[in-house]
C-alpha cells in the first residue's frame, strides 16, 4: 500500500510539472535579441560562456551593491542625533570604499588569470562607491531633517528602502529574473538597473529597454501596484536614464517571451546570426 501511495504521489508531481508553464529567465528575453542560436546553444546544448574581464568587473560591481545595502541600516542606527551632510557622507564613503575593497580582494584570484591587480580595479571602480555612497546619504539627510528623526526611529521610518539583487517571478507572464536595485515607496516600486559599458546617444539599448520593461511588469505583479517607471543606469557614463512602461512595451516582453520558449522548445537551432564577435558559430 505504502508502495502505491508513493507510486501515485511521483506520477501526481511529474502531471504537476508537465501542466507548470515554461519558465525563462528575462535575460534570456535580451539574450535572443542578440542571438538567437547563442542563446539556443546555451540553454539547450549545455554550451558554456567563457568567463571574461566584463563578467568579473561586473560581478564585482553586483557583490558590492549587494553588501552596500546590507550595511546601510548598521551606518543609519549608528548616526549621532545631529548629524551634518559631510559627517554622513564620510560614514557612508568610508563604509563603501571599505566593502568596495572586501569585494575586488575575494576575486582576486579570479584578477590574476586576466593580469588584473586589485589594487588598479579598486582605483577603477572608487568613484562607484563614492557615488553610491554620496546618494544613499543625501536621501538618509533629507529625511531625517525633514521628520526630526533618528537612530532607530529613522531605519524604521525611512523612505525610500532600498533592496538590491531581489528575485522576482510569474508563473503568469512565465518570465523569473534579479533585478539589481528597488526603490520601495509607500504606493509604488522603482526598478534600477545597472549597465556598464557604452551608452547610446539618445535613449538606452533596445535590450536593456526590453529587461527594465519585464522587471517593471515583474514587480506589478510582485506588490500589487502599478510599477510604470524605470532607472537604467549607465555606470561608466554616470548617467541615469528614465524608461516609462506602455501597452505596446508590455506586448514587446510577452511576444519575446513566446518567442523565446517557442525556439528552446524547438529542437531546431537557430542559424548564425553573422557578427564577428558573436560565439554562436560552434
Amino acid at each position: 500500500m505504502e508502495g502505491f501511495e508513493s507510486s501515485n504521489v511521483k506520477e501526481a508531481a511529474a502531471t504537476e510539472a508537465e501542466a507548470a508553464p515554461a519558465m525563462i529567465s528575462v535575460t534570456d528575453l535580451t539574450s535572443y535579441m542578440y542571438c538567437p542560436r547563442l542563446l539556443y546553444q546555451q540553454k539547450v546544448l549545455g554550451y558554456e560562456e567563457k568567463l571574461n574581464t566584463a563578467m568579473i568587473l561586473g560581478a564585482i560591481r553586483h557583490n558590492f551593491y549587494d553588501l552596500a545595502n546590507k550595511h546601510e541600516e548598521r551606518i543609519v542606527v549608528h548616526l549621532p542625533a545631529e548629524f551634518s551632510t559631510e559627517k554622513i557622507n564620510a560614514a557612508y564613503s568610508e563604509t563603501y570604499q571599505n566593502l568596495l575593497r572586501a569585494t575586488v580582494m575575494n576575486r582576486s584570484n579570479s584578477l590574476e588569470m586576466f593580469g588584473l591587480e586589485p589594487a588598479g580595479v579598486i582605483s577603477e571602480l572608487r568613484p562607484i562607491a563614492i557615488a553610491e555612497a554620496a546618494e544613499r546619504a543625501g536621501n538618509v539627510h533629507r529625511f531625517a531633517a525633514l521628520h526630526n528623526i533618528f537612530g532607530e526611529e529613522l531605519w524604521q521610518q525611512l523612505i525610500p528602502k532600498i533592496l538590491t539583487e531581489m528575485k522576482v517571478k510569474s508563473p503568469l507572464l512565465r518570465l523569473k529574473g534579479v533585478v539589481d536595485k528597488v526603490e520601495i515607496y509607500n504606493n509604488t516600486v522603482l526598478p534600477i538597473e545597472l549597465k556598464t559599458g557604452k551608452m547610446p546617444n539618445d535613449g538606452v539599448w533596445p535590450q536593456h529597454r526590453v529587461q527594465v520593461s519585464a522587471y517593471m511588469m515583474l514587480l506589478q505583479e510582485k506588490f500589487n501596484t502599478s510599477v510604470n517607471k524605470a532607472i537604467i543606469r549607465y555606470l561608466d557614463h554616470n548617467i541615469s536614464k528614465t524608461v516609462a512602461l506602455n501597452p505596446y512595451m508590455e506586448l514587446e516582453v510577452k511576444e519575446l517571451t513566446e518567442n523565446v520558449i517557442r525556439l528552446l522548445e524547438s529542437g531546431v537551432i537557430p542559424k548564425q546570426c553573422g557578427r564577428e564577435r558573436c560565439g554562436c558559430g560552434r
